[in-house]
């Protein structure tokens, strides 16, 4: 509460810069600025009323020595507000203004309506986000504003918007893994493609890249899933992964291995039973390098682990003779062909 008294007298006295005092004003307008601004009524009504009542019993005139020592006594014993009426009863008026300037700016349509699931296109101008991108072959962490962490893969990017602790809304394009700080009463929310995933404090995976689907794997805490094309939702608790197609498939649920879901932030760089196109484009986006193939793909699928800092060469290598192929390595350019029979 007295953060908030604070933030309330540096809006008044014009302290707050721009940002801070749109930020304040959109927090006031929200459930729980709408609850601190009725705190702080009733606690300037409690202090009026009680300083009706001592005004009532102290006498207007102390008599000698002793009624001073009365009044400085009754007055020690009062809070601190309640001593300071003149600056109580101003807040009053202040309280009344900003209550009818925020009601006109709804009406008028400058300040959007509080909503408990942030949406996208409430936030309209693109000096309203923040965003964060990876070029192919950088990998990234991110601390959010809320001390939530995002571990952003190479070619990859985030958008969030500037008053984000207020509406916790992640925007994806690529791959990331989140680790979310929990609060009760905001959701995280993250938007990746037609996908909405909405958490209050937990660990997981989405992924953007596949041709096919999104992909969303849950380490700890639980999460729902939301197939914004279909309507369709889907509760996932750890050791659950989830693919959701586009159109009018249904979505798919599927176990996972927790501790396999980050490894590619620790820097390892793992497949599981992941088909040639998928292995090529994560090999294009983890070297940052430009693979062409020459002839028709190998139809297998692999797995494997390989331990940090890998060479292009040496990965090429373990899937030239797992997959039957051969390739060149020229700088950035790798070319493929079939292995001869």
């Amino acid at each position: 509460m007295s953060g908030f008294i604070q933030k309330w007298k540096d809006f008044h006295e014009g302290k707050l810069s721009k940002r801070h005092a749109k930020a304040f004003l959109e927090y006031l307008n929200s459930p729980d600025g709408k609850k601190e601004f009725q705190q702080l009524l009733k606690l300037v009504w409690d202090s009026e009323i009680t300083s009706d009542k001592t005004d009532a019993v102290l006498p207007s005139k102390p008599e000698g020595q002793k009624g001073d020592d009365e009044q400085k006594k009754t007055n020690k014993q009062l809070p601190k507000f309640q001593r300071n009426s003149p600056w109580i009863y101003s807040w009053i008026r202040y309280a009344a203004a900003v209550v009818i300037f925020l009601l006109m700016l709804q009406e008028w349509g400058f300040l959007p309506r509080y909503s408990a699931v942030p949406i996208a296109n409430e936030l309209d101008s693109e000096s309203s986000w923040i965003t964060k991108s990876n070029p192919k072959g950088i990998k990234s962490k991110i601390l959010l504003p809320d001390s939530s962490r995002v571990f952003l893969n190479a070619g990859s990017e985030i958008k969030y918007p500037r008053n984000f602790t207020m509406n916790r809304l992640v925007i994806l394009n690529g791959e990331a893994f989140f680790e979310v700080e929990k609060r009760k009463e905001m959701p995280f929310t993250v938007q990746a493609a037609h996908v909405t995933t909405t958490v209050l404090g937990t660990s997981f995976n989405i992924n953007t890249n596949s041709l096919e689907s999104i992909e969303i794997a849950l380490a700890t805490g639980k999460i729902r899933v939301k197939n914004e094309q279909t309507g369709k939702n889907m509760q996932l608790v750890p050791g659950e992964g989830s693919l959701v197609p586009s159109g009018s498939k249904p979505m798919q649920k599927m176990d996972i291995d927790p501790k396999k879901i980050s490894l590619w932030k620790e820097g390892i760089l793992y497949f599981d039973k992941e088909s040639f196109q998928s292995i090529l484009k994560k090999l294009e986006n983890w070297y940052d390098v430009k693979i062409s193939v020459n002839g028709n793909f190998p139809n297998d699928q692999f797995s494997g682990t390989f331990q940090k800092k890998a060479y292009l060469s040496d990965v090429l290598n373990v899937l030239s003779h797992a997959m039957h192929f051969d390739y060149e390595l020229d700088g950035k350019k790798v070319s493929i062909y079939p292995s001869p029979s």
